[in-house]
């Protein structure tokens, strides 16, 4: 009568044998959730450390399997990283975009990137979650932002998310994360274009629109002509202050040239997210970044007459948009960034995308203040971000020469 089966969940017999390199290889056979017997190995120098490893390599399936049930302190980071993922997307609060950003800092992309890139997996993964203690997190963090700042800052993020669904689930008593020392951000002042500046930046695109060389680019010498949307979406991010994707967003239907005055309405943005096929491709989401992004712009006579032209040469696409590619297909963010730092040149090499929010800002707050700017820009404080990443001037103080100066007297 044969051997009735393994309950699911359970192991045999573990079996160890000497290899001819003189390691010891333990096998035994496991039934999984899904009813199938399977064979699972390990290695080690020893017999006792093969059949170690062997049974640590059983608990990684079953935490894997059952993972609500079977997550402890000894349940490896990079598993924890995963299962908090997880969470992420079954709970539907957090958008795809942002879940696909935090997962490039755990793990390193497939078919991109190197093995030894700085990610948190590669770096903190094999650790026990009983073994990422806030000393060790802390170095981590303090290595990291010894020379990418920005990464250490959104590592921590991540960390923080990680160890509290550890603490959710009463695998660990505190947060290790939230007493690491705080990584300081950059203490620099936002830097805009002034008017002559701009200008001579719009020459020079309109210079390299023809083809010609430019100081930092070749001449265009094979291939598609350069196109003069690169110069188009320059002329809207710099008319409205919208951010690039907003930008690329925007449909004929928001458009209303007719009106007095003329207006567009940020309702949407471009976004990257992973499909089906494991793959990143841009969507037109139909809300912008924030709340206080959706909003309606009056459009200056120069952006009006940018639009006008490319109504008139308009071909019909699916989603109704303004900007395209040539197929009609939606003008991936980080295509249109490709182009402008060719049309940028090194003249300009300074100026981005986010300059032209800057620009917009600094021209507001100095003529109708500061609360006005960032109406303009999107943001639901009265200034404050504003003042703190757009606008390249100190705010005034009112004047006080009079109350101060009776200490003299």
């Amino acid at each position: 009568m044969p051997n009735p089966p393994l309950a699911i969940g359970t192991y045999g017999a573990i079996n160890a044998k000497r290899q001819r390199n003189g390691s010891w290889r333990a096998t035994t056979r496991i039934r999984d959730e899904d009813g199938e017997t399977r064979t699972v190995q390990a290695f080690g120098p020893t017999k006792p450390r093969a059949i170690s490893a062997l049974k640590d390599r059983i608990k990684e399936r079953a935490t894997a399997a059952t993972p609500d049930r079977e997550l402890t302190r000894d349940t490896r980071v990079s598993v924890l990283a995963e299962l908090w993922l997880a969470e992420l997307e079954f709970e539907h609060r957090t958008r795809p975009q942002t879940i696909d950003y935090y997962r490039s800092h755990i793990q390193v992309a497939k078919n991109r990137g190197r093995d030894d890139t700085v990610k948190i997996n590669t770096s903190l993964g094999g650790l026990r979650i009983r073994e990422a203690t806030t000393s060790r997190l802390d170095a981590y963090l303090r290595e990291v932002a010894r020379t990418a700042p920005a990464k250490a800052r959104a590592h921590r993020v991540v960390l923080t998310g990680m160890f509290s669904l550890a603490v959710r689930r009463d695998v660990l008593s505190h947060n290790p994360v939230l007493n690491v020392a705080r990584i300081p951000r950059s203490t620099e002042r936002p830097r805009a274009a002034d008017l002559a500046t701009l200008r001579q930046l719009r020459d020079q695109l309109e210079v390299w629109v023809s083809g010609a060389a430019i100081d930092g680019t070749p001449a265009h010498t094979r291939g598609p002509q350069r196109s003069r949307i690169v110069l188009d979406v320059a002329d809207v991010l710099l008319g409205t202050g919208a951010r690039v994707g907003e930008a690329l967003a925007i449909r004929w239907r928001d458009v209303d040239l007719c009106a007095e005055p003329p207006r567009v309405t940020l309702c949407g943005t471009i976004v990257r997210i992973t499909h089906a096929d494991g793959k990143l491709r841009p969507i037109r989401q139909e809300w912008t970044k924030t709340q206080a992004g959706y909003r309606s712009v009056v459009l200056p006579q120069f952006v009006v007459e940018t639009l006008r032209r490319r109504a008139a040469e308009a071909v019909p696409n699916p989603l109704d948009l303004v900007f395209t590619v040539r197929s009609g297909g939606i003008y991936d963010p980080h295509n249109f960034r490709r182009s402008w730092r060719s049309a940028r040149g090194s003249r300009f090499a300074w100026v981005t995308p986010k300059t032209f929010r800057k620009s917009v800002a600094t021209l507001i707050a100095n003529e109708h203040g500061a609360d006005n700017a960032a109406r303009q820009l999107g943001h639901a404080d009265h200034g404050t971000t504003a003042h703190r990443h757009y606008i390249d001037t100190p705010p005034e103080v009112a004047d006080f020469t009079d109350l101060l100066g009776r200490s003299a007297r």
